[in-house]
């Protein structure tokens, strides 16, 4: 009796840290980067591009109806959404997503993160005025071998995007704000960067945005991209926007986008708006040949 006792304890300590650790994590599988990819001859466009973190968790109705006519009003023509609640409980079970795909941006592309206590109800959108034709979504690096529930999982989606008869390769993510390390004593942020850099190597559209709250420090943590002028940013030290809206951290210009060299920026801005406790950043870029 005491051994059975004891077999069933164990199995109940094992099933107990199995839960505290959550799911293994595990590699991301392989993708054709060039399944989708359009050969077309060079035309000269412009179009706009936002990213807004909308505050999951404490979004409402009122709010998203917000954030989804502030996009609008500025004439984006696609937008990287974070912190996307969509039929979560602690939001009341609302469908957000409804909300921008009964509007002009009605071309929804949602990403879950699967984290503990969420599983597929929390995590990042991409919204466009035309239709997405190639979308996928890749598993940031992560510091341990299970979830654990104080480090959140991260990840990155990818986006083919025809704009006027220009194809887009339009990357949306939320990076990870935790200050932990590597096995190899990396940041963690700093391997997600370096994990950015090799999807945007490997791609071969010519044309390509990155929109996210990267949870930064500071700018130079984007040199691991911008190193050697391939790929700009938005938001930098000669040209800040402060764009989170909160009190807890001492650096505010996380939010960013980054392009790669073949697009040229036009203008940038950001809004002011009290719907999140972030500002939504946007930028016009237009294309130039990548053959010139």
């Amino acid at each position: 009796m005491k051994k059975l006792i004891s077999i069933f304890l164990i199995i109940a300590i094992a099933v107990t840290l199995v839960s505290c650790m959550g799911q293994v994590i595990t590699p991301n599988e392989p993708y054709d980067m060039n399944d989708g990819i359009e050969k077309n001859e060079y035309k000269e466009i412009a179009f706009t591009v936002a990213s807004y973190n909308i505050k999951g968790g404490d979004a409402t109705i009122d709010s998203i109806k917000e954030a989804n006519q502030n996009i609008i009003d500025v004439g984006a023509d696609i937008a990287g959404l974070q912190e996307v609640d969509n039929f979560s409980k602690r939001s009341g079970k609302k469908d957000f997503l409804g909300i921008f795909k009964e509007s002009v941006m009605n071309n929804v592309s949602y990403s879950p993160l699967m984290l503990q206590g969420f599983g597929d109800t929390y995590g990042i959108a991409s919204i466009s005025k035309t239709p997405f034709s190639r979308t996928h979504a890749f598993k940031l690096p992560y510091p341990y071998k299970y979830e654990k529930s104080n480090v959140e999982k991260r990840i990155i989606s990818r986006s083919l995007v025809t704009i006027d008869g220009v194809q887009i390769a339009f990357y949306n993510t939320h990076l990870a704000y935790e200050e932990v390390t590597m096995s190899d004593g990396r940041s963690l942020r700093a391997a997600q960067m370096q994990f950015i850099l090799g999807l945007l190597e490997s791609d071969p559209c010519p044309y390509k945005i990155v929109t996210g709250d990267f949870n930064v420090l500071n700018f130079q943590e984007f040199d691991i991209i911008t190193y050697d002028g391939r790929y700009k940013t938005v938001n930098n030290s000669q040209n800040k926007f402060d764009t989170y809206r909160g009190h807890d951290v001492d650096f505010f210009a996380i939010d960013n986008i980054i392009y790669s060299a073949s697009l040229q920026l036009q203008d940038c801005a950001m809004n002011d708006s009290d719907c999140s406790d972030h500002n939504m950043l946007f930028a016009t870029f237009k294309n130039v040949n990548p053959n010139a």
